[in-house]
């Protein structure tokens, strides 16, 4: 047994010289360390000894075991007091016990129910000492690997398990606040899914890799979270100051792509804040769901296909159908479909069974990608039940017609999903345009980069939403800006050009023929007073 530290108080000197002298201190877990003949003397021994326990006197002179009580308590001491008082008293046990006291004893004290007592105040202590060392070793825990911590506690408000305000107080707990300029960025990256169709023995390998790779470039210039969403993509939260972290990042993942597998990527605009870390992480979400779909980093086709001349292996043009579905291209499905009929074996029977092979890995692509809507899942299902009862040519028909309607709904889906998207973008794009008009050399390349977008995606989705490609709606923008200051009439058509960012005046007249049917100087006259 432990023993604890006791303090005995009592201003009678005959009783304090029992209590010290008659008890078996030792058994009941106390070890007796100090004494004290009145509440003074008492104070100054309790600060002293720290005493888990302090048996006292309730009725002493000048100082009163009550007073004791208090003045203990102020100095923010953590002790049990135990007091003793006669029937007279019992006002004064009362006010103990209203102060804190774990009981009190009536004088004279029976052994038994001294005994009980203080064996009772001894499991309180032990309690408390064993939840105090359970919160030290917490504690310890916490600053020993607070990243790791603030890692899953990261990682569970992204995931909407806790809320915004717990996040921000575990940051607070760790010391781990944000500063003014922090911001936070996700990146997105996996190794294609399709790729797994033809190389299921390496693509774990090309993951490992690939996150290696990204670990080791991340990890030198940020301070970042990594972990996993719900699909086992991988995502990186990264936190910096830098403006350029973006583009920095951008440098890293195009050094994954240039490896044999595909990687799919997809990075967020900074944010700040606490809420800035879910934000980023939805926003890369959505562009890595994006670039998913468009086919970025899907298998390619060879480049050699027009010049082929040995047809009678169809599993080499499996892949080109796969891949012509994902690209969501009618063109190079119907011409994939050429290839692979023409190198379909003679029997009939092979003929199904490769039909039926290529249909299971066109349908693993969409269902790891987007697209499968229900009835397309029926359209499946129903060639699959039916097989044995079409032939070979009708199963091409119905699997070439299957296919087609799948590039279709998977088109639909594209469109509407990017457009939705995109739509506060495209507002921050065409902001920019019109600030930099004047810039010959804006491009789509230089407002994609504004608005932290791939080019190819930022060039779908602007079209998509202006029904017109970013060059037409750019010379359109120019165009009109042109011809409104030349309606003003306030300058000249060489200070216009160097306005609308086309600084050859001849090329400048050119175009605005083209656009509008008459000459700068033609125009300009029909609006002179």
């Amino acid at each position: 047994m432990k023993l604890l530290k006791l303090v005995i108080v009592d201003d009678e000197p005959i009783l304090l010289e029992g209590l010290l002298k008659t008890f078996d201190w030792n058994g009941m877990g106390f070890e007796v360390v100090g004494s004290a003949r009145n509440g003074e003397q008492a104070i100054e021994v309790i600060k002293e000894k720290r005493p888990h326990v302090v048996l006292t006197d309730i009725r002493m002179k000048k100082i009163s075991g009550l007073m004791v009580m208090e003045e203990i308590e102020n100095l923010g001491m953590d002790c049990l007091f135990v007091v003793l008082s006669a029937y007279r008293d019992f006002e004064y046990a009362q006010q103990a016990c209203d102060l804190g006291a774990y009981a009190y004893l009536l004088k004279p004290i029976a052994d038994e129910k001294l005994m009980e007592t203080m064996r009772g105040a001894w499991n309180v202590c032990m309690e408390q000492i064993r939840n105090e060392e359970k919160y030290d070793n917490w504690e310890k825990l916490l600053v020993k690997d607070s990243d790791s911590f603030l890692q899953v506690v990261v990682q569970k408000y992204v995931q909407d398990r806790i809320p915004v305000e717990k996040a921000e107080k575990v940051f607070d707990t760790l010391e781990a606040g944000l500063e003014k300029d922090d911001r936070f960025i996700t990146v997105y990256a996996d190794v294609d899914l399709t790729y797994k169709i033809t190389n299921s023995l390496n693509y774990e390998a090309a993951r490992f890799a690939m996150m290696q790779l990204l670990e080791e470039n991340i990890g030198n210039l940020f301070p970042y979270w990594k972990m996993e969403n719900e699909e086992g993509t991988y995502l990186f939260i990264v936190k910096t100051k830098d403006n350029r972290a973006v583009g920095e990042l951008k440098d890293i993942l195009e050094m994954a792509k240039v490896r044999e597998h595909p990687v799919i990527a997809a990075i967020s605009k900074p944010y700040k804040g606490i809420t800035g870390i879910k934000r980023s992480c939805e926003e890369a979400r959505k562009l890595f769901d994006i670039a998913r779909m468009s086919g970025a980093g899907a298998f390619t086709i060879p480049e050699d296909m027009d010049d082929r001349t040995d047809r009678t292996n169809a599993v080499d043009t499996e892949l080109l159908i796969v891949n012509a579905v994902r690209r969501n291209d009618e063109k190079e499905l119907k011409e994939a479909f050429i290839y692979f009929i023409y190198g379909l074996p003679q029997e009939e029977e092979q003929q199904c069974q490769y039909l039926h092979k290529v249909m299971l890995k066109t349908e693993l692509m969409i269902e790891d990608s987007y697209g499968m809507t229900e009835e397309l899942k029926k359209q499946f299902k129903n060639y699959y039940s039916n097989l044995q009862k079409l032939n070979a040519a009708r199963a091409v028909d119905v699997c070439y017609k299957i296919l087609c309607s799948a590039i279709e709904k998977r088109k639909d889906n594209a469109y509407s999903n990017e457009t939705k998207y995109f739509k506060e973008y495209m507002s921050e794009a065409v902001a920019y345009i019109e600030e930099h008009l004047d810039e010959e050399d804006l491009s789509i390349v230089s407002v994609a980069s504004h608005v932290y977008l791939n080019p190819v995606y930022f060039g779908r989705a602007f079209k998509n939403t202006f029904q017109m490609t970013f060059k037409k709606y750019l010379m359109k923008c120019r165009m009109e800006r042109a011809k409104r200051l030349l309606e003003e009439g306030k300058t000249s058509i060489g200070n216009i050009c160097e306005t609308v960012g086309i600084s050859n005046p001849s090329y400048f007249s050119h175009l605005f023929k083209q656009y509008t049917g008459k000459l700068p100087s033609e125009y300009k006259k029909e609006y002179e007073a």
